[in-house]
């Protein structure tokens, strides 16, 4: 008994005491981490409030567009869009006017040429022949020509003699009519010889224009844009058979180069002439070229229902060649820019 008791006692004694541990424990600090955690969190919460708004300002200072010719000014916004293609108001497929078999060819693809150069030489050896022999004809003529004036000269002098002698009896006067006559003769002569000299001339003036027109040469300045033909093919200003080319090289002036767009019937009473516009190539998006209405083509496309505008362009660039598609954006300077629009949208968040 005694030893239950004191093994009970020895038990109650090795209890905890909790009240008296949580009496003599320190203060906790479970508490402290989170309120550093809130500071921190509200700190960095202020520090992104700031430089968000810092942000802000800074892409709608980025996207203002800068004040070149390249864009519409400030104060213009685009009414109307269309889109077409580049053209060329001056090129011309070169050919010869003559048929002739092409001896030489002096250009290729890309070449810039001037007016009046040699692109090509056909076989001119029959014009050439038919030169010398009408220029050698002429000679002819007009060697016979100086004969017979002198034969006239002669006929002159012996009607003058027979006159005179027939006045006073010497000789019949029958004999000196004849010798008139002779005279008369011989002076149609010179006059018939004379127009057969100016005929033989005008054969060699057009044999020359043949050996001319086998030099086929740029009729303006450009550039070759197709090679047609090759030495030894035929060259012909119509195609008689399928062995024969029409045309030997495509020749453009850069210099005319425009824009042709189709605008809607519903939409045309929004362009007039001389409206700015500004053209991007579909090969070049971001290159923006400056231009205006040339003119409005006063015919619709039943079918379409469109009209053409032509659009002239301020720059020339090398980037910019025929038949590229492209967008106009006609600019109504009246109003407020669409770069501009889009810059107070980003300042307010929108």
């Amino acid at each position: 008994m005694e030893q239950g008791r004191d093994k009970s006692e020895l038990l109650k004694d090795l209890k905890i005491d909790r009240e008296a541990a949580q009496e003599k424990a320190p203060p906790s600090r479970g508490k402290a981490p989170f309120v550093l955690v809130a500071i921190v969190v509200a700190a960095l919460i202020a520090w992104l409030g700031f430089f968000r708004g810092q942000g802000e300002r800074t892409v709608a200072v980025q996207m203002e567009p800068p004040r070149t010719t390249t864009v519409p000014a400030v104060g213009a916004h685009s009414v109307l869009d269309a889109s077409g293609y580049v053209v060329a108001r001056r090129t011309a497929t070169v050919s010869s006017q003559v048929i002739g078999v092409v001896t030489e060819v002096l250009f290729e693809e890309g070449d810039q040429v001037e007016k009046g150069q040699i692109l090509a030489k056909l076989d001119a050896k029959t014009a050439s022949a038919q030169l010398q022999a009408s220029q050698r004809q002429a000679t002819a003529a007009e060697h016979a020509v100086r004969q017979l004036e002198v034969q006239l000269a002669q006929a002159v002098r012996e009607s003058a003699r027979a006159q005179e002698l027939a006045s006073v009896g010497l000789v019949a006067r029958q004999d000196a009519e004849q010798a008139s006559s002779r005279v008369d003769e011989v002076r149609a002569q010179v006059r018939t010889q004379g127009g057969n000299v100016d005929v033989y001339k005008a054969q060699a003036q057009v044999a020359q224009v043949n050996l001319d027109l086998s030099v086929i040469r740029a009729p303006f300045g450009g550039v070759i844009t197709s090679k047609a033909a090759q030495v030894g093919e035929i060259i012909s200003p119509s195609a008689a058979s399928g062995y024969t080319r029409t045309g030997i090289a495509t020749i453009v002036d850069m210099e005319s180069l425009e824009v042709e767009v189709e605008v809607g019937e519903a939409s045309i009473g929004r362009v007039r002439p001389d409206m700015r516009v500004q053209v991007n190539l579909n090969a070049y998006p971001d290159f923006q070229i400056p231009g205006k209405v040339i003119a409005i083509i006063p015919a619709a496309d039943r079918g379409r229902a469109t009209i053409k505008v032509r659009v002239g362009l301020d720059i020339e660039d090398p980037r910019i060649v025929p038949d590229m598609g492209a967008r106009v954006s006609f600019v109504d300077e009246a109003g407020q820019s669409v770069a501009d629009l889009g810059t107070q949208q980003v300042e307010t968040g929108g």
